[in-house]
């Protein structure tokens, strides 16, 4: 938690302690102008200073963090309510994805650079249905986390994934029917739409971290490198070397969300 906000935390904390200023502060060892400050959100305490404060005050910094996010983006409580099933089923579907994601490169190498279509028509169409279904929904999981941070951003970066995914699968399928046309320059236009929103839902992943530790960030930051090789084309098999850890964090990602909208749901439940 940043400041304003960690300050007015405190002040309440304290209040509810029916503590003054000069109580609090004898007990932590600190003068009463530091604690002055840091209630008005001039200044943010050491984190060592901080859990002094919040074991006074009978509160965990853990807990603390857990409720807020780094820009002021608290939990929406009415999408928390509705969503835990949502987002436990999108984290399997990232399984799903990812794993098959492994037979479908095996069968598109040979179908596009071999020119072999080493399994059934129907078995294809099949395979890319399946992946693109669990893509879609692994993809809203985070579309749902949006709407429940309030970040906007991660909404944005998601839908354009989730419309490049149906555009292209689309077509995959459908060229079954007929010569595919220009194969190369569809392969480039996809790792330029491709990238292009990996980076924006990278930067999106991002603005988590407060709430969810490291595992945002370094999701984020996989995510952003991944979508700048596949903007630049060339790059792109690189990418998909960054992809697979990125994946893997992401499914991660979605299971701590659905743990963390659990806990809201529980303490929600606690105090009514």
């Amino acid at each position: 938690m940043k400041q304003p906000e960690l300050g007015r935390k405190i002040l309440e904390l304290r209040k509810q302690k029916g503590l003054t200023q000069e109580e609090l502060v004898a007990q932590c060892n600190i003068n009463v102008r530091t604690i002055q400050r840091i209630e008005s959100g001039e200044v943010t305490p050491r984190s060592f200073t901080l859990k002094t404060i919040l074991n006074v005050l009978g509160e965990d910094l853990e807990n603390l963090k857990n409720h807020n996010t780094s820009n002021g983006n608290k939990l929406n409580l009415n999408n928390v309510k509705f969503s835990a099933l949502h987002i436990k089923v999108a984290w399997i579907c990232g399984l799903v994805y990812f794993l098959s994601g492994f037979v479908e490169f095996a069968v598109d190498y040979a179908r596009f650079y071999d020119d072999e279509l080493i399994i059934p028509k129907a078995a294809y169409i099949s395979m890319k249905f399946i992946v693109m279904i669990s893509c879609i929904y692994f993809l809203w999981g985070f579309v749902l986390s949006g709407k429940i941070f309030n970040n906007y951003l991660l909404k944005i970066g998601s839908f354009l994934l989730m419309s490049t995914t149906i555009l292209f699968y689309s077509y995959d399928m459908v060229s079954l029917y007929f010569e595919p046309f220009y194969i190369d320059y569809v392969i480039s236009v996809q790792s330029i739409f491709f990238g292009i929103g990996s980076i924006i839902f990278g930067l999106a992943l991002m603005r988590l971290n407060d709430p969810l530790g490291k595992i945002p960030e370094i999701a984020g930051g996989f995510k952003v490198v991944s979508g700048i090789l596949f903007a630049l084309v060339f790059m792109g098999w690189l990418g998909l070397m960054f992809l697979i850890p990125t994946v893997i964090l992401q499914i991660i990602l979605l299971y701590k969300i659905g743990e963390l909208i659990n806990r809201e749901k529980t303490n929600d439940t606690s105090k009514a």
